[in-house]
């Protein structure tokens, strides 16, 4: 990489590189469950990883509903699903735990054990490897750190880690009360 030109990473990118970090559990190689839990991962790759110095694309969170929210992640999912790059799906959850999601922030009573799956497609994967190559030597060492440390927990623990560490997105919070 030349230091000179640095690869512009977006959003949509953070997205990408997020799926695609390696991971200790079998179960996210390649993917997040959970549009809150992907969500909340990006917020952290910006505000706790050296990666997120990488960002020329501010997500620009502000306190929501269910704490930091970016609409410019719902909108890289989506411009990510039509590209072919990631699968948007909803598929039974691997955690109980994460029933949570779609009971309290989705707002869905009808499965509650539904949630949105995100997975890289072929052409994701190849998109990954392109833009790990572009980047410092050691970002895909740090992406999966941060993918261990945060994507397996349940996702009221991420949340309520979240809220603790940064106070300031909470003051619109639906759930403050029930988290905390």
């Amino acid at each position: 990489m030349d230091a000179s030109t640095p690869t512009p990473i977006e959003v949509d990118d953070a997205i990408v590189m997020i799926l695609g970090a390696p991971s200790d559990a079998p179960t996210l190689q390649g993917r997040v469950e959970g549009i809150t839990r992907l969500e909340k991962l990006v917020f952290l790759l910006q505000k706790e990883s050296e990666i997120g110095s990488l960002l020329t694309e501010d997500p620009d969170y502000r306190p929501d509903n269910f704490g930091p929210f970016s609409v410019k992640v719902y909108q890289a999912v989506e411009t990510l699903a039509a590209a072919d790059l990631i699968m948007d799906s909803s598929e039974l959850s691997q955690s109980t735990e994460d029933m949570w999601e779609s009971s309290q922030i989705v707002g869905t009573e009808a499965d509650p054990y539904a949630t949105r799956n995100f997975s890289l497609t072929q052409r994701g994967q190849k998109y990954y490897l392109a833009l790990i190559n572009e980047l410092p030597e050691d970002t895909e060492n740090k992406l999966a750190q941060l993918k261990n440390r945060f994507a397996p927990l349940p996702l009221r623990q991420l949340i309520r880690y979240v809220y603790t560490k940064y106070p300031e997105f909470t003051q619109k919070s639906l759930i403050k009360d029930d988290i905390l």
